[in-house]
C-alpha cells in the first residue's frame, strides 16, 4: 500500500506538467514575434488590423494593398508574418484577409471583439 502510494506521489508532477502541455496552444499569436495562419488552398494571406490602415482598407477608396500585411508560406497551407516591429504597449485589432476578400478572425486567438460589423482578433502589446 505504501509502495503505491509513494508512486502516485511521484506521478503526480510529471502528471501534471503533461496535462498542462496539451492544454497549451502549440503556437500563439506573439509568442514568437509572429502571426500564424493554416489556411490550405489559400493564394495570398495579409495580416491587416489597426497597425496598417486595415490594409489599406480604412483609407480613402478602400482598396486594399495586397503588400501590406503579406504573410509568407514555404508549403501553401501555413502562413506566418512577423508582428510589426516598434508597436506601442495597448490594445490592436487584426484579422487575416485571405485571397483579398475572406476575413478571417485568428482561430489561435480567444481574444476578439468587432470591427465594421465582422469579428476581429486582439493582439495585446506589453503588459
Amino acid at each position: 500500500m505504501r509502495r503505491s502510494t509513494a508512486l502516485w506521489i511521484a506521478l503526480i508532477p510529471v502528471l501534471l506538467q503533461a496535462s498542462c502541455a496539451l492544454l497549451t496552444p502549440a503556437r500563439r499569436p506573439g509568442s514568437r514575434g509572429e502571426l500564424v495562419l493554416s489556411m490550405p488552398g489559400a493564394a495570398c494571406v495579409q495580416v491587416i488590423g489597426d497597425w496598417n490602415d486595415w490594409g489599406g482598407l480604412a483609407a480613402a477608396g478602400g482598396v486594399p494593398d495586397p503588400s501590406v500585411g503579406a504573410m509568407s508560406s514555404e508549403d501553401g497551407s501555413i502562413w506566418t508574418c512577423p508582428l510589426p516591429s516598434g508597436l506601442e504597449i495597448g490594445w490592436y485589432r487584426y484579422a487575416f484577409l485571405v485571397d483579398g476578400w475572406r476575413w478571417v478572425a485568428d482561430p489561435l486567438n480567444p481574444e476578439t471583439t468587432m470591427y465594421t460589423d465582422r469579428e476581429v482578433s486582439v493582439l495585446r502589446v506589453g503588459n
